[in-house]
């Protein structure tokens, strides 16, 4: 399977890094066609321009993202893997969503609504770190995971988009840890 896997966290030792090293080893080890887009290895602008925002709705507008939006377009299964910052992903995730996954790449938007255009993507896993604790997100109702799960299906009509979430982040054990990667592992065993 042509897998995307897109890593935002700017520390290379970086628990959020270990998760990616467990990701890519379970996917090389069942041969899935892989691509990573380390954004800030890439260095990727999260910022839209002014020229890119008169443009946002033209069919015509992938000239400065090309090359990701490439990507998104070659892509069976996404995997985003990510802190969860102040309720969201971190800027340059975000900024690439804002920039690559532009109206006319995602979807045909019209009087009837939205028809997906990334029907290419059949599976997309989060994988996310998050400092509150799985009862405060549920208390809040979770705004992070609603975010990208409803905007992502609404884009794709993918029906396997999955969200695995280490809450309390910065509270927990080294065995906790240890345990989250395996979890990791499994997921990604039975992608």
């Amino acid at each position: 399977m042509k897998t995307l896997v897109v890593f935002a966290h700017p520390v290379p030792e970086s628990y959020n890094a270990s998760i990616l090293k467990a990701v890519s080893h379970e996917l090389e080890a069942k041969s899935f066609e892989v691509q990573t887009l380390n954004l800030y290895q890439e260095d990727f602008e999260p910022r839209m321009s002014t020229a890119e925002r008169r443009t946002y709705m033209d069919k015509d507008n992938t000239a400065t993202v090309e090359k990701y939006v490439q990507q998104l377009q070659w892509a069976e299964a996404l995997i985003m893997i990510y802190p969860t910052w102040w309720m969201g992903p971190p800027a340059i995730l975000k900024g690439w969503l804002d920039r690559v996954w532009l109206p006319s790449i995602v979807a045909d938007f019209g009087p009837d609504g939205v028809k997906p255009k990334l029907t290419n993507l059949q599976k997309i896993l989060i994988i996310t770190t998050q400092g509150a604790s799985r009862w405060r997100m549920a208390l809040i109702g979770n705004p992070p995971r609603k975010m990208m799960r409803l905007s992502l299906k609404a884009v794709t009509k993918c029906r396997d988009i999955d969200w695995l979430a280490l809450y309390s982040m910065d509270k927990i054990s080294k065995s906790q840890l240890s345990q989250f990667l395996d979890k990791v592992r499994q997921k990604i065993k039975h992608f």
